[in-house]
């Protein structure tokens, strides 16, 4: 908000508006008075007297109350322009920072007091350039005053101010635009974060990396558990045969395709080869059976019927090996 655009829509309106008045004014202000000296006759008591100072008042009141009003509607005008309605008690809110002398000190040396006082000057400047111009134009007909009579001076000398003022009002405008829109501007660069705000809002928001990055760490780890536990519910773990496991689950009656449960990567392939020999899980090596199912497949999905023939071959051998070992078995009961 711009106080400066504000006082030169005052100040012009102000102008117009006595000039649009002031006939009526005058008028109004001759009838009152005429009046007012016709009750002086009539006084014939304190009651009296109290009846005259009351309607003095009102009357200057009725006389000053339509110039007055257009002062006010523009100012209100004016300032509902360039903030809308706005309804606040903070101007008037006691606080200790409005009489700290350091704020006070911070306020008086900041970039918008240098900006209001060059405004200041400039304006103090421009408007008495502009009355030096225009006395300086008809000095003539200034000089030619000492012969009209008082009548006609008054109506020059009125005349004059009136277009010198509106000048003054019209320069004090753009001076007030100017400031406008600076106010404007800084405003909204007050409104704008700095690179630290806007990482802490981000923080509040997202929370801190560190916390996140520890709840990933924690998920992961839970993952790895689950996953970890599935191996001995496998069927056969492929490899190849160092790098990487996979363990794979078929049942016919629950899955419509082999199942990877657990895969992995060196330390975590070993330790799935490792719960796999401790809980006779078959070890099948296959170096591009083990690629392609830990690239192509993810833990608790069914494998591509492009991989359907080679795990087949797989759980084939590994059931054979199984039904040998149990015949072995049963046959040495």
């Amino acid at each position: 908000r711009s106080t400066e655009l504000t006082s030169a829509a005052v100040i012009l309106g102000g102008i117009v508006g006595l000039r649009l008045l002031l006939p009526w004014m005058i008028r109004s202000a001759s009838e009152f008075t005429v009046h007012s000296f016709g009750n002086l006759i009539v006084i014939d008591g304190p009651e009296a007297v109290r009846h005259i100072a009351i309607d003095t008042i009102l009357g200057g009141v009725k006389i000053l109350a339509p110039f007055m009003l257009v002062i006010v509607s523009i100012a209100l005008a004016a300032n509902f322009m360039q903030v809308g309605f706005l309804f606040s008690t903070q101007p008037i809110t006691p606080s200790l920072e409005k009489i700290n002398p350091i704020s006070g000190f911070k306020r008086l040396f900041s970039m918008r007091s240098v900006v209001a006082v060059a405004i200041n000057t400039a304006k103090a400047l421009l408007v008495g350039i502009v009355f030096y111009y225009s006395i300086k134009g008809g000095i003539n007909r200034y000089l030619a005053l000492g012969d009209c009579g008082i009548g006609d001076t008054v109506s020059f000398l009125a005349r004059e101010a009136f277009v010198a003022s509106i000048k003054a009002a019209l320069i004090l405008g753009i001076l007030g635009m100017a400031d406008y829109a600076y106010q404007r501007r800084q405003h909204t660069k007050s409104l704008m974060m700095t690179k630290h705000e806007l990482k802490e809002e981000y923080k509040e928001l997202e929370g801190s990396p560190l916390i996140k990055s520890r709840i990933r760490a924690a998920q992961r780890e839970l993952a790895r558990r689950r996953m970890m536990s599935a191996v001995p519910t496998a069927d056969v773990v492929v490899t190849n045969p160092v790098h990487i496991a996979v363990a794979l689950k078929y049942d016919g009656e629950t899955m419509n395709a082999p199942t990877v449960v657990a895969k992995g990567k060196r330390l975590l392939a070993e330790k799935i080869k490792e719960i796999a020999i401790k809980h006779g899980i078959p070890i099948y090596e296959n170096r591009m059976l083990a690629h392609s199912l830990y690239e192509l497949v993810e833990v608790g999905s069914e494998i591509p019927e492009s991989l359907y023939r080679a795990v087949a071959e797989v759980l084939s051998y590994v059931y054979r090996i199984k039904n040998r070992v149990d015949e072995i078995l049963g046959s040495e009961k």
